[in-house]
């Protein structure tokens, strides 16, 4: 019988067999670091990308902060301008004011009513006077409480009175004068 000795045959197999899955271990090993390392450098690309839009958005932020304070400053000092500027109007109102208000109760005063006193105190003024009769001091209250000029008018008193021989009435009243109208 003729024998042939297999086993060299297997063993170069098996070597052959784990040579090539060394060799596709080691390729699979190559591959991994190579997709590794891309997948790397990608991620490193994206984070200093990211890391330059924050530092562009942050340098945004402070620009536009900037200008905002530049714009509150500005408000503020139209707002200021703007107080002295009512501060003003409410100024040339009040230098023709006593002239309006005085034209008013001259034009509000009936023929038999006379003004002896006009006094202001503080924003209150008292008018003293003279009428023959009570329906004038009423006409004259009743025409200035339509005034715009005169609020809180309210009569003080009236009294009886002689004045060269004749009967009169005397009055006070009391009321605020609006000289910015």
């Amino acid at each position: 019988m003729i024998r042939i000795n297999l086993l060299h045959v297997r063993a170069e197999k098996k070597k052959q067999t784990g040579q090539q899955q060394l060799i596709l271990f080691g390729l699979i090993v190559v591959v991994e670091i190579v997709v590794l390392v891309i997948l790397f450098g990608s991620v490193s690309a994206a984070k200093k990308s990211l890391i330059q839009k924050v530092n562009y958005y942050n340098a945004e932020i402070q620009k536009l902060d900037q200008i905002i304070g530049e714009v509150n400053q500005y408000k503020e000092t139209k707002a200021t301008l703007e107080a002295k500027l009512k501060v003003i109007e409410d100024l040339k109102k009040g230098r023709s004011g006593p002239i309006r208000v005085l034209d008013e109760l001259a034009q509000k005063t009936p023929k038999k009513l006379w003004i002896t006193k006009f006094e202001e105190k503080g924003r209150n003024t008292v008018i003293t006077g003279e009428a023959s009769s009570d329906e004038d001091i009423a006409a004259f209250l009743a025409d200035i409480e339509r005034s715009p000029y005169f609020t809180q008018v309210r009569l003080k008193y009236t009294k009886a009175a002689e004045r060269d021989g004749n009967p009169i009435k005397q009055f006070e009243i009391e009321c605020v004068v609006n000289y910015a109208i």
